[in-house]
């Protein structure tokens, strides 16, 4: 029931903040979790470049799941997001595999 996802977008966002907002209405809007909760959203720097962190809890049918997204790029280039969603008991198992994924990553 975890999930790890690093994905590459063709052009990065202006403001990663506020695309993760845009993302977080989505998920708030489509019924995915019967309650949500954001834990933190707050722009950084990643490698560099513009970045934004953002994390959540959810409410499925069946248990609480938590969420970590880590999105970054620098606008008009790539944009890279690597995510990482488990069940919430389990959170303290599943997150420090998202912390060696980001600490790995290697770019073009």
């Amino acid at each position: 029931m975890a999930r790890l996802s690093v994905n590459v977008l063709d052009f990065a966002s202006k403001d990663q903040v506020s695309h993760f907002k845009e993302v977080e209405a989505g998920v708030k809007s489509s019924g995915t979790f019967l309650e949500y909760q954001r834990t933190r959203l707050q722009a950084t720097r990643f490698r560099g470049m513009p970045a934004a962190i953002w994390e959540f809890r959810g409410k499925g049918r069946a248990r609480w799941f938590r969420a970590i997204d880590l999105g970054f790029g620098k606008e008009g280039d790539k944009e890279y997001a690597i995510y990482l969603s488990a069940p919430e008991d389990q959170w303290s198992r599943y997150r420090p595999i998202f912390d060696k994924v980001r600490d790995g990553i290697r770019l073009p």
